[in-house]
């Protein structure tokens, strides 16, 4: 810290110390600036906790990723201020702040709201105008009215109010705007002239607040004023918006004036807080600090630091799950750090504004994934666990925090019928989940013979994902921008590959309701590096998620190194592609229909890239619309006519790609004698001194230990971090091994514990989810050209729990992808993984025991 900091470093005696045990944080102890007590005497009341490294961000980030395009102007006052207070950085829903979007879903919900800034108006407490929740500007100085003293006369409201009053016919849009934003103005104005009067005759004792010294302590004296009329003003939800504008200035370019400010900071919010705590409001109160951007690590030449964009921000109040740091404080000050950038530390946030006031929208009375998404744009654009609930933030919540992990669209915290089932508002993608105790949907009567029938035709369409298709990403640790893959537009959605949980890809549910016949596919490349462009892909079909998956198609997609600028318009038909786009199509035959479908790709052009990006997705196919039934195979007689259909291209005319059949080959493991008992053994390891064939991946020390005791019981793997790779103990299982076939089912089976690097005491994880687990790197060329199979295939979490410091057992059955037709194996490994991302030399991973057991073949 001192040297990164240079002159600018506070010494320790210049801090106040306060511990951050359980925190998770690289130190147990951190300092507050000793300018700032009362900051210090919060947090050790409980009542105060910091949240490190935050900002504005679009998605999860680090300087490895294309971070630069993720926000259009970064480090200047005027755009960043903005973006702290709207915290909508993608322009989902412009001219709003998160503020007047969080009033707006409370007054949705019975809530009486208001949202007031001291002197003037903020972006941040602006709402969507449909909801009809101004912003209020409150201010210790007496109300400023119209002046009476106008040429116009006295009456000059009235007069402007006859000249902007009810419009006509005849009447432009631009009268009609006009029209519309002059009685808003007045009726804000009235408002607040009806408030300030009822606040200067309401005898609103202030006494016990004091006299203010400077600009920002008069500013929490107003908002404490209004505060005591909450119940004179019939709300019971407010937000307040203030600014510190202080003598001298926090853009500290030249000196350090941070001293000075603070002190100004200290004596006001000591102020108010005791003001808060003696009106017996301090549990139902969060003051939130806010700030555009941090600062640089390191100083400048003259004397002060610049623009950056992460930083450490607080939140007080007595009903804070305070004395602790949420987020994550650098763990090198230094271009060590995966979010340093430029020369002189200007850190990526690590943790999103969209964490904080996740919890914040929650406490005050938001519920449910979908008003949430309304408040915070972009928060399904991170994973919803990496967010704060106010269960991590707050002493009194209402939602736990277990609720991140389901699609809780009513709020309640649990999985029930509200949220998946038939015939309610959220039902999930468009199909009953039986497992969650739903009603089993009411059966649809056959229709009687007496019923007149109507002929209808199959629908040839481009694309049967409309662009109102319900989305869900799969195999993503993170991903952005998922709703341009259905827009008709050139663009990118972007998936970050999770380690364990299979491909990365998406499933669809097309708006429409209608079932549909798909025959073809079509990819167009995005704006990306080519080496994220998807290599292989799978299509899948189903009717409900009570269905089984139905393979429809997979294939290669060789899409060239091509980009397509982003934003252009696809011009295509249900028979041909926009050929002036880079894009690949894959035609094959199908009868099947189906009403959602999944698309997944296993390879991408670089393998150890962890990026996957995808221009825009077409289904090619007809809808099917109800009472359609398909034609008779024979040809139609005269006396019964039938609707002619669109004459299509013959299939050579686009290019297609050749499938992989579906039938397997006979040939199995007959011929193998295997040991008695019968099991059909494939890997059996202790990992003695003497064993051979074991190799590491991601990880440089202490890779491979065969032999971890004087016994060689186990082999030992700890984690050096190499970008793109997760660490692994890997061992061959099959090369050129004609007995291991696609569609062979296996066991496998090993002992493993983690453990802390420096002193060997066990290590916790979550079971089902960050535990160890393991992976299938699995490759067949195709003496064709091109290959049956090459990906990493992940094997599923099964544990229900995690024995800390002890051998865990584990048991995973696997089946090995039917694509891989071929009876030669370039390779295929077992990979076992440490289950999550660690830092480096902070675990390492002891297995034994390792078996590869045939089931069935």
């Amino acid at each position: 810290y001192t040297r990164a900091r240079n002159y600018v470093a506070l010494s320790k005696d210049q801090l106040l110390n306060i511990s951050a045990v359980g925190s998770n944080q690289v130190c147990d102890t951190f300092g507050i600036n000793k300018n700032f007590p009362i900051l210090h005497e919060l947090y050790q009341a409980n009542d105060a906790l910091f949240i490190a490294n935050m900002g504005v961000l679009t998605q999860p980030i680090d300087k490895h990723m294309d971070w630069q395009s993720t926000l259009p102007i970064l480090f200047a006052h005027n755009h960043m201020q903005k973006e702290a207070q709207t915290i909508d950085p993608l322009k989902r829903n412009p001219g709003t702040g998160v503020g007047g979007r969080l009033m707006d879903m409370l007054k949705k919900n019975g809530y009486k709201t208001a949202a007031n800034t001291v002197r003037g108006r903020s972006t941040l407490n602006k709402g969507d105008p449909k909801y009809g929740n101004p912003s209020w500007s409150i201010s210790s100085a007496p109300f400023a009215d119209f002046d009476p003293k106008s040429t116009i006369g006295e009456e000059v409201i009235s007069i402007v109010k006859e000249l902007n009053g009810v419009t006509d016919s005849d009447t432009s849009i631009y009268g009609e705007t006009w029209s519309q934003g002059v009685h808003q103005m007045l009726f804000e104005h009235e408002e607040e002239k009806r408030i300030a009067t009822a606040l200067a005759t309401a005898n609103l004792d202030m006494t016990n607040y004091g006299a203010t010294n400077s600009r920002v302590a008069g500013y929490l004296k107003a908002v404490a004023k209004t505060m005591k009329s909450r119940h004179l003003r019939k709300v019971n939800r407010d937000i307040y918006y203030l600014h510190q504008r202080s003598p001298r200035n926090f853009d500290d370019h030249f000196r350090d004036n941070l001293a000075a400010n603070l002190q100004l900071s200290n004596a006001a919010m000591t102020q108010f807080v005791n003001w808060v705590k003696a009106e017996g409001l301090w549990q139902s109160t969060v003051i939130v600090m806010a700030s555009d951007f941090g600062r640089t690590v390191i100083p400048n030449p003259r004397g002060g630091t610049d623009h950056a964009w992460g930083g450490n921000y607080f939140m007080a109040g007595g009903g804070i799950k305070g004395g602790q740091i949420l987020g994550e404080y650098p763990k090198q000050l230094s271009r060590l750090n995966k979010y340093w950038t430029g020369n002189r530390g200007r850190m990526i946030p690590s943790t999103p504004y969209d964490a904080q006031w996740n919890a914040i929208a929650t406490w005050m009375g938001v519920k449910g994934d979908t008003d949430l998404n309304f408040v915070l744009p972009t928060r399904p654009n991170f994973p919803k666990c990496s967010l704060f609930t106010d269960e991590d933030v707050f002493d009194n919540f209402n939602v736990p925090r277990a609720s991140c992990e389901i699609d809780d669209l009513d709020g309640d915290g649990i999985a029930d019928a509200d949220d998946y089932c038939e015939k309610t508002k959220y039902w999930v993608d468009g199909n009953a989940v039986d497992t969650y105790g739903c009603p089993e949907p009411t059966p649809v009567p056959a229709p009687t013979t007496s019923a007149p029938t109507v002929t209808r035709s199959a629908i040839p369409v481009a694309n049967v994902l409309d662009k109102g298709s319900k989305v869900v990403a799969l195999g993503a640790y993170r991903y952005f921008s998922k709703w341009s893959l259905l827009d008709g537009k050139t663009g990118r959605f972007q998936i970050t590959k999770a380690s364990n949980w299979g491909p990365p890809g998406f499933i669809a549910t097309p708006s429409h309701g209608m079932s549909s016949i798909v025959h073809g596919f079509r990819i167009y490349s995005a704006d990306s590096s080519p080496n994220w462009f998807p290599m292989t892909f799978v299509l899948q079909g189903r009717n409900n998620r009570a269905q089984p998956w139905q393979q429809l198609a997979e294939g290669n997609l060789n899409t060239g190194t091509a980009r397509n600028v982003r934003g252009i318009t696809i011009n295509s038909t249900p028979y041909a592609p926009d050929t002036s786009l880079a894009h690949r199509e894959v035609l094959f035959d199908n009868i099947l229909s189906y009403k959602q479908y999944r698309v997944v790709f296993p390879q991408t052009r670089d393998p150890n890239n962890l990026q996957c990006a995808v221009g825009n997705v077409e289904l090619v196919g007809r809808l099917i619309p109800d009472g359609w039934t398909p034609p008779p195979s024979q040809s139609p007689t005269t006396a019964s006519p039938t609707t002619p259909q669109p004459t299509e291209p013959p299939t050579s005319a686009a290019p297609s790609v050749s499938l992989v059949p579906s039938s397997m080959p006979s040939i199995r493991c007959s011929t193998v004698n295997w040991p008695e008992g019968g099991e059909k053994i494939i890997l059996n390891q202790n990992y003695d001194w003497g064993v051979t064939g074991k190799m590491q991946w991601g990880s440089v020390v202490k890779a491979w230990s065969p032999g971890y005791n004087d016994a060689g019981e186990a082999a030992e793997m700890s984690y050096t971090y190499k970008p793109g790779r997760e660490a692994a103990i890997r061992q061959m299982v099959g090369y050129r091994n004609e007995c291991i076939r696609g569609g062979m089912r296996l066991r496998i089976t090993w002992d493993v514990k983690l453990l802390n690097y420096t002193d060997n005491t066990g290590l916790p994880c979550t079971a089902g989810s960050s535990c160890p687990s393991g992976r299938i790197r699995a490759r067949q060329n195709n003496p064709a050209g091109g290959t049956y199979c090459n990906s990493w295939y992940y094997l599923s979490r099964t544990e229900t729990d995690w024995t800390v410091g002890e051998w865990n057992q584990k048991s995973v059955d696997f089946t090995i992808p039917s694509s891989c037709i071929g009876s030669y194996w370039n390779y295929f490994y077992l990979d076992l993984t440490m289950g999550k991302w660690w830092e480096p030399l902070a675990a390492k991973m002891i297995v034994d025991n390792t078996v590869v057991q045939i089931l069935d073949d």
